[in-house]
């Protein structure tokens, strides 16, 4: 895994939670950084927490047949009751990401079947205010990583988190593989 520097806009990098990431919101998550400054702060999504269900299951009323397959994913702490449906797509030719968050004209509820795999559905997301970010990282409950199309499939979970901290060499591999609560050791 590729890791990147820290300082600048760190807009479509990937936040990968340290194994001594003490807040439970992000314990062992990772997060895609849609948005990110100094000065305005920054907003993610997590993309390795699968709540089990699909955009079908929700009951919203009107029938989204087109879509109803897409999974949903706990997208953070923050406004958890609010639904954001983006596409995550990989650009082969720039070793990026495309993150496009879904805007629907009031009411509509229909969405770009076009898109298939790339949908996802957020439940909430992370919000950083301004510099806060930045003092995470500098306090190392932060890893800024390169995206990589293997950790952006729609089916990524603690696993995949396991999988990046094995690429990050042994010291991270022991840390992820020590238990949650110290006690139990």
């Amino acid at each position: 895994m590729k890791r990147l520097p820290t300082a600048g806009d760190l807009s479509g990098s990937l936040l990968v939670a340290h194994p001594m990431m003490p807040d439970p919101n992000f314990r062992r998550s990772i997060l895609y950084l849609s948005h990110h400054s100094a000065e305005d702060g920054a907003l993610g999504f997590i993309l390795n927490r699968p709540l089990g269900q699909k955009l079908g299951d929700l009951e919203i009323g009107t029938p989204l047949d087109q879509v109803a397959h897409v999974p949903i994913f706990e997208g953070g702490p923050v406004q958890k009751n609010q639904v954001i449906v983006a596409s995550l797509e990989w650009d082969a030719a720039a070793g990026t990401c495309r993150f496009e968050p879904i805007e629907r004209p009031e009411g509509d509820l229909s969405l770009p079947s076009d898109k298939g795999d790339k949908l996802r559905v957020f439940l909430g997301y992370a919000g950083w205010s301004k510099n806060q970010l930045e003092r995470e990282i500098a306090l190392n409950s932060w890893l800024v990583l390169r995206p990589h199309p293997e950790l952006l499939r729609s089916d990524a979970d603690d696993t995949t988190w396991r999988l990046i901290m094995n690429g990050l060499g042994p010291m991270y591999r022991v840390l992820a593989d020590a238990p949650t609560d110290a006690t139990q050791n």
